[in-house]
C-alpha cells in the first residue's frame, strides 16, 4: 500500500490511541479512511493489535469476525457460530482474557445506519475500557446518529478527511508510476493530479486504467 499525504492525520490517530482515546474517522467514499487506519495499524504493531470488523453487517456477524480475529488458534468454522447466540458471543469477546498481552483496537469499518442494537454492541464492548475503538463513518450518517456514536465512544477524537493537496496527489501518482513502470512524464502526472483534484480513489483508478492499457500493448 502506497501511503502519501496523511501524515498529520496518522499522528493524530496514534496520539489519541496512546493516551487512551477512541477515534472517529469521517469522509466521503474513496477519500482514504480505511487506507489511513490500515497504515496506522501497520506502524503500531509493537504497541497495539488491530481487529477489523465490517460494521455494515449484523451485530452477530461482527461478533463472529471479532472472535475469529481474537482467537485464531480456536479455528472457528462457520457452523460453530450457528451454535452460539449473539449475546453469548458478545459476552465471550468482552470477558475473555486477551491472548497476546497487547492493547487491542477494534476498527469498526463501514459504519452507516446506527441502529439501537449496533450502538448497544459498542457500549457493551467498551464499558470497561478493555478495547479502544476506531470508527470509520460513512458520509451519509446524520449528525444525530454521529452524536450518539460519539457519546458511546467518549472520549473520542473526530477526524474528517479532505482531498489530498496537489503536491501529495502528484507524489502518489509518481510512486504509482515508479512501482508499475508507467511511462508518464512529470508534466502529465501534474496535469492528472490537478484534473482529479486530489481524490485518492480517482488517482488509483487512473493508475488501474494505465495498467490495463499497458497489458493490452503486450503481445499475446
Amino acid at each position: 500500500m502506497i501511503f502519501v499525504g496523511r501524515e498529520k492525520e496518522a499522528r493524530k490517530i496514534t496520539r489519541a490511541l496512546e493516551r487512551g482515546d477512541n477515534v472517529v474517522v469521517k469522509g466521503i467514499y474513496g477519500i482514504g479512511r480505511t487506507a489511513l487506519v490500515r497504515h496506522v495499524a501497520e506502524s503500531l504493531t509493537q504497541q497495539f493489535r488491530f481487529l477489523f470488523a465490517d460494521f455494515s453487517k449484523t451485530p452477530g456477524q461482527v461478533c463472529q469476525e471479532l472472535l475469529s480475529d481474537l482467537f485464531p488458534q480456536r479455528r472457528y468454522r462457520k457452523e460453530d457460530f450457528q451454535h452460539h447466540r449473539y449475546k453469548e458471543m458478545r459476552f465471550r469477546i468482552a470477558t475473555r482474557a486477551l491472548p497476546d498481552g497487547k492493547r487491542h483496537v477494534i476498527v469498526l469499518d463501514n459504519i452507516g445506519r446506527l441502529t439501537g442494537q449496533r450502538l448497544a454492541l459498542i457500549r457493551y464492548l467498551g464499558w470497561d475500557k478493555k478495547f479502544r475503538f476506531i470508527a470509520i463513518v460513512e458520509s451519509y450518517v446524520s449528525d444525530a446518529e454521529l452524536l450518539l456514536l460519539r457519546a458511546e465512544l467518549m472520549p473520542a477524537e473526530v477526524l474528517t478527511l479532505s482531498y489530498l493537496s496537489a503536491q501529495s496527489a502528484w507524489e502518489l501518482l509518481r510512486r504509482l508510476a515508479k512501482e508499475n513502470r508507467f511511462e508518464w512524464t512529470e508534466t502529465h502526472m501534474r496535469h492528472l493530479a490537478e484534473a482529479i483534484r486530489g481524490y485518492p480513489l480517482g488517482l488509483r483508478e487512473a493508475a488501474e486504467r494505465e495498467i490495463k492499457r499497458c497489458k493490452k500493448k503486450i503481445p499475446q
